[in-house]
């Protein structure tokens, strides 16, 4: 039998013993995590810049919703357009140049807005929010990548949760929004804004104008932090899986399409998953027909979105200690999901009526954040569990078909968007979530889940032949 071991060394690494194989893990790198979900958080908090202040956009400059759709439609249509080159080059020139161009992507981004806003070229603007797209496909594809390089075997689904935890970035814009800006705007003021006075509108435009302000500091402090350091791996391998070799690009494409329990996984993933973080940059607009003003849905969507994002590491630890169960983490987190969508259309529609309005928010809240902690909060295991079927396919290649079908989903919710019958009736938005976690259900049921990559971790020596031919 091997000889097993851990070892703690003077400059505070670990190392652990198996026979000949030597893993190690090394305090910097949680630096590289917090570097990365930093940079995953700025380019999302971007992608949310506009819909929170979508009101205020009204008022101010004469743009409608649709201005919002069009600006996230541009974001996912750069995600869906590039992510496989953006992964193929990243095969040549290392995880370490990719976030760098990713990052000076964003910078450039949000440079684009500023000029765009004042002289309100809406073509510099859709232009940015392409940029911005196009720099979140190596932050979207990499967060397994990350953990499995760079974190050991117990460590590595609670690194994943954060370094995919790129929608606090999206709360954090929620909260911007209506409060950098000043754009305390009500559902009475959005029909009356013909009647306002001319100071208050001045003062709509230059609290957006804040906004990207902000949001320009953010992705400078990103560029930096990743141009400091950031290394594409570390000088020794984490884990026995980390060692194995990876198909290449193509080899690895054909393997994936081909995987029939992996498209199943997918698509559980992607279509709640989708719709919802399509959604939930206008429950401002959805929420309207209840009355609720656009600081109260801000507030709504950035308790979701960060509740969600910080529940995500303990949960993603607690699945740390039950690798071989993680299809039955998202069965149950599915069916809480369509459960509380199935409530809040339900509200929506009128079938279930609360009289007093301060409850009524109340039940906002509680609903629209069980159901995003049940979506976003379950998003690390999505990717682990992805990575295990698809293994020996690289990381990156895998989570990113997961990122590209994801963006998919919200290019069709956008351009529906785009339909002037269903912009101005916002019920089938929530009755969209409901069908999505209800298809996720046989997906899943139906989808095998395999562990070729924690095998090689336990030193199982299952073949990459007999894998595939359980996986096919």
């Amino acid at each position: 039998m091997a000889d097993t071991g851990t070892v703690s060394t003077s400059n505070g690494s670990t190392k652990e013993h198996d026979g000949s194989f030597t893993a190690k893990t090394y305090k910097r790198r949680w630096w590289i995590l917090l570097v990365f979900s930093f940079n995953n958080c700025v380019q999302n908090a971007m992608y949310n810049t506009w819909p929170p202040v979508a009101d205020a956009l009204q008022i101010g400059f004469g743009w409608s919703d649709s201005f919002s759709a069009v600006m996230l439609l541009m974001y996912c249509t750069a995600v869906i357009m590039g992510t496989f080159p953006v992964m193929y080059s990243i095969d040549n020139i290392g995880v370490r140049h990719g976030m760098v161009l990713s990052t000076a992507v964003s910078v450039l981004c949000s440079a684009l807005w500023l000029v765009g806003l004042p002289l309100r070229q809406t073509w510099l603007l859709a232009l940015g929010s392409f940029l911005n797209g196009l720099g979140s496909t190596v932050t979207s594809s990499l967060p397994t990548v990350i953990s499995t390089s760079w974190f050991s075997v117990s460590e590595r689904t609670t690194a994943t949760s954060i370094a995919s935890m790129g929608y606090l970035g999206a709360a954090v814009a929620f909260f911007a929004g209506p409060y950098i800006s000043g754009a305390n705007v009500t559902a009475s003021e959005v029909i009356n804004k013909d009647t306002l006075p001319t100071e208050f509108v001045d003062q709509l435009q230059n609290g957006v104008l804040n906004i990207l302000y902000f949001m320009t500091a953010l992705t400078v402090v990103g560029f930096w932090f990743t141009i400091i350091y950031f290394p594409s791996q570390p000088p020794q391998c984490p884990s026995k899986a980390q060692t194995h070799p990876r198909e290449s690009f193509w080899p690895g494409m054909k393997h994936l399409l081909s995987n029939g329990h992996f498209w199943k996984l997918t698509l559980a993933f992607n279509l709640p998953n989708g719709i919802f973080n399509s959604w939930i940059p206008f429950c401002s607009v959805s929420f309207r027909s209840l009355g609720v003003d656009e600081v109260t849905s801000g507030w709504i969507g950035f308790s979701a979105l960060l509740i969600s994002s910080l529940l995500s590491i303990p949960i993603s630890w607690i699945a740390d200690r039950f690798k071989r169960k993680l299809k039955l983490f998202l069965q149950l987190a599915n069916g809480l999901a369509l459960a509380l969508y199935l409530i809040l259309a339900l509200i929506q529609r009128g079938c279930i009526s609360i009289s007093d309005h301060q409850l009524s928010i109340a039940v906002l809240y509680i609903l629209s954040i069980g159901a995003a902690t049940c979506i976003n909060g379950f998003i690390p295991i999505y990717y682990e569990l992805a990575s295990e079927c698809a293994f020996p396919v690289d990381e990156s290649l895998a989570c990113a078909l997961l990122s590209t079908l994801n963006n998919v989903f919200g290019v069709v919710f956008f351009l529906l968007l785009l339909i002037p019958a269903l912009a101005l009736d916002s019920e089938w938005m929530m009755w969209t979530c409901v069908g999505a976690c209800a298809l996720a259900v046989p997906l899943l049921f139906f989808m095998k889940e395999n562990y070729y990559r924690l095998d090689v971790d336990t030193a199982c020596t299952q073949t990459d032949e007999e894998y595939r031919a359980v996986a096919s």
